[in-house]
């Protein structure tokens, strides 16, 4: 109403100016670029099984995905399947540009991230590990050219190695095939701007899990919660952020009506190459 109630006294005002009111293409125009990939974070759906993850995508059109599904994170992964699962993923018509593997705690499980990527076909892996292991993560990248994701995370019953935008930074410092995989939900929950966390890690941010929390550890619709989400979108396409911008929603087993809410707030605020 309030908003109705503006628009009315600046069209009046403009009327008695004698001046032409703009046109919806010209509100559209005013929207930033926005060079970002939209998708998905497949955890939002981790009871869905491949198909109907597919069918999902192909309803919400969000065609890029970072897999996220517990069964495919590490240690219980299976990584003889993972073949498998890209190439129906693919055949689905769904761009795998990610995987989330999980929590690192022992050189085993780098070998095995490297395994499962290349079986997925991806070039970036998003999780966190031990920081003993970081050197050696670094390493192993470098050799088998991928990048791995720092995930912040925070919850308050539980203490986490990589929480804030301080922590994260110290974990890539020296390790240039280490980056930010950035959790606006989780940086809501910790008490950080996300958008200024976003701007100390910039340099280093290449993959976004977009969500808004109303109450920390709990999900909303973009633009619901407390992470003013519209000043976040705006400022990574301002930025020219061109990385994967991946949908989270955490709340229930099937949020499809939510996410498609998310999907339209983001592509309201931007106006999206691909």
């Amino acid at each position: 109403m309030a908003s109705n109630r503006r628009q009315f006294l600046w069209a009046a005002s403009a009327g008695a100016a004698g001046l032409a009111l703009p046109s919806a293409g010209f509100a559209r125009a005013t929207r930033p670029r926005g060079k970002f990939k939209l998708g998905l974070g497949t955890y939002t759906f981790r009871v869905l099984d491949l198909d109907h993850l597919i069918g999902r995508c192909k309803e919400m059109n969000l065609k890029f995905i970072e897999l996220s599904h517990p069964q495919y994170m590490l240690p219980q992964a299976k990584l003889d399947e993972f073949r498998s699962v890209s190439g129906q993923l693919k055949s689905g018509g769904l761009d795998l540009m990610s995987w989330f593997c999980g929590h690192l705690t022992e050189s085993s499980g780098i070998e095995a991230m490297v395994e499962g990527a290349r079986s997925l076909g991806v070039k970036t892996v998003s999780g966190s590990a031990e920081r003993s292991l970081l050197d050696e993560i670094n390493t192993a990248c470098g050799k088998a050219g991928l990048g791995f994701g720092i995930h912040n995370h925070y919850f308050r019953d539980r203490k986490f190695l990589y929480e804030s935008p301080e922590d994260v930074l110290s974990a890539i410092k020296g390790h240039p095939h280490i980056f930010s995989t950035l959790d606006t939900g989780h940086m809501i929950a910790f008490g950080i701007d996300p958008t200024d966390a976003y701007r100390k890690m910039k340099e280093h941010v290449r993959i976004i899990h977009v969500k808004d929390e109303d109450v920390p550890g709990h999900s909303v619709v973009l633009g619901k919660g407390k992470g003013n989400i519209a000043r976040f979108i705006r400022s990574i396409a301002h930025d020219s952020f061109s990385g994967l911008v991946a949908i989270e929603y955490e709340e229930g087993d099937d949020p499809k009506e939510e996410v498609s809410e998310c999907a339209q707030y983001v592509r309201g605020q931007v106006r999206l190459e691909s």
